[in-house]
This record gives structure tokens, C-alpha cells and sequence, in this order.
């Protein structure tokens, strides 16, 4: 069991346009005569994680916030979060949130097959990087 809390359930899953960027973990100086003396800052590597989620419901996106304004505290404490990117082994990944969660409007959706109910949708997008 992890000492974290973990990313909520949510109604829909992560879109598939995550994006991953490894942090350069070298530290540069350079000299006045050219010359660059480099070392490493860390011996891990970290990554960023770009995530999506479309088609949020107002329910979802009130969860959301909640976790990112109470749990969290506004991104400064770390949580647990799976990867979406594979399901037959997922990976849990330690992370604090790099950006603000952003939310564009998805539009009106009218009742589909599911059963959910018509209503506005959110487009969340937000990064989050291994601690």
C-alpha cells in the first residue's frame, strides 16, 4: 500500500495523446576560454507526463479539483498515478503535478447509447513529474 494518495477514479479514461519527456539531469558550466564542465545533478532519471482527459462530466471535473486543490494541496504534495498506456502491465508512477490542471469547454453532449446524461463537457489537460 502506498503512502500516497492516488489519482481518483474518473467516468472517462485517460485520452491516448499522453506525451513523455526524460528531465536532462546535467548540470553545465561554462568557462570563458569555450570549455564546459559537466556533472550530474541527480543519478535518476525523471520524466514529465503530458495527460489528457476528454469529455469530462461537471461531477469529474468537480473530483478533480477537489483532489488538486484539497488532497494534493495545490500540487504540492505527491500522489500515485497509473500509467494509461498499458493496460496488460500498468506502471504506478510517484508524481506531483508540473502544471495547473487546464480546462477547455468540449461542448454540449446530448444523452448517448451509455445512458449519460446530456449535458457540458470539460477537456482537461495537465503534466504531472516523477518525484
Amino acid at each position: 500500500m502506498s503512502a500516497y494518495p492516488s489519482f481518483p477514479e474518473l467516468s472517462r479514461a485517460f485520452a491516448l495523446r499522453q506525451g513523455e519527456q526524460t528531465l536532462d539531469p546535467t548540470l553545465r558550466d561554462n568557462y570563458e576560454n569555450g570549455m564546459e564542465a559537466t556533472r550530474a545533478r541527480w543519478t535518476r532519471n525523471r520524466r514529465t507526463f503530458s495527460m489528457q482527459l476528454d469529455y469530462l462530466l461537471a461531477e469529474d471535473k468537480q473530483l478533480l479539483d477537489l483532489f488538486f486543490n484539497t488532497t494534493v494541496s495545490a500540487g504540492a504534495l505527491p500522489f500515485t498515478i497509473n500509467d494509461p498506456r498499458n493496460l496488460d502491465s500498468p506502471q504506478t508512477y510517484t508524481v506531483r503535478f508540473a502544471s495547473l490542471p487546464k480546462y477547455t469547454d468540449a461542448g454540449w453532449i446530448g444523452q448517448d447509447a451509455l445512458g449519460n446524461t446530456p449535458g457540458y463537457r470539460w477537456n482537461c489537460s495537465f503534466e504531472v513529474r516523477e518525484v
